[in-house]
């Protein structure tokens, strides 16, 4: 039994520790920090090589892209900052035809300016007596055309096209007549200095003729004028001196004015 005891313990003992731990300063420690040190410098290496690497793909990249695409974003909100001024190429849409405002037919003003508005920013076209000229509406879509009248009637019409070449259709004609030239005026009775008498006489009539579409006004009374510019004024006279202003005034704002004067005796 003794022997069978230690036979066991002999299987199920540890093993000795072999050997010892080196001494601090000896040769066995010398060799193994040499090599640990040679792994160290060798992953130094290796890292610094991998940033040498990537500072020069980086410089690469901010090169050939960074730069140009700074361009581009420094264009765009350039662009931006004045006001849009880029064409929006996928504008298709037309503007619509330009409005004008109120003016008048005749005139006796040889240059009349004429405003309207139309989209922002867009250019009008006027054709005028068969000539061509453009301008930019406003911020606001206002625009105005300084014109230079013929004598006669002048016509008109204009076109909007917007900063994409969409142009619209064209306005309706309009026209404008310059006329500076006084109306004709005669009055054919009674003749200026007659002399009435009596009851019977004191009811006269003012006859006379004038341009088709004249307004006449005899002593700021106003006297109808038929399509043929005939015209008269029934009036009863004063004792003694009587005098008349015939006026007549044509579209454009021009007037002739005739003075007649009647006696009257009772």
């Amino acid at each position: 039994r003794a022997e069978v005891a230690q036979l066991v313990e002999r299987r199920y003992r540890k093993p000795q520790v072999v050997g010892s731990i080196p001494t601090l300063g000896s040769y066995k420690m010398r060799r193994a920090y040499s090599r640990l040190q040679s792994v160290e410098e060798k992953r130094n290496l290796r890292k610094a090589i991998l940033f040498i690497a990537l500072s020069g793909v980086a410089v690469i990249v901010l090169v050939f892209i960074g730069i140009p695409l700074f361009g581009r974003f420094t264009v765009f909100f350039s662009d931006l900052k004045g006001g849009g001024k880029t064409t929006n190429q996928s504008d298709t849409i037309p503007p619509g035809p330009p409005r004008f405002n109120s003016f008048p037919a005749f005139t006796n003003q040889q240059v009349m300016a004429v405003t309207g508005s139309s989209e922002t920013g867009a250019t009008v076209k006027l054709t005028f007596n068969g000539n061509a000229q453009e301008v930019l509406a406003d911020k606001d879509g206002n625009f105005s055309f300084n014109l230079q009248l013929l004598n006669g009637e002048n016509t008109f019409s204009a076109i909007a096209q917007d900063a994409s070449g969409n142009q619209s259709q064209v306005s309706k004609e309009y026209s404008i007549t310059f006329d500076n030239k006084p109306p004709d005026l005669n009055v054919t009775a009674p003749s200026d200095g007659s002399s009435y008498f009596g009851s019977n006489q004191r009811q006269i009539t003012i006859q006379g003729t004038t341009e088709v579409g004249c307004q006449v006004v005899i002593n700021d009374r106003i006297t109808s004028v038929d399509d043929s510019g005939n015209f008269q004024y029934t009036t009863t006279l004063n004792d003694g001196s009587n005098s008349f202003a015939v006026k007549s005034t044509d579209q454009a704002g021009n007037t002739t004015q005739k003075d007649i004067t009647l006696n009257f005796t009772p």
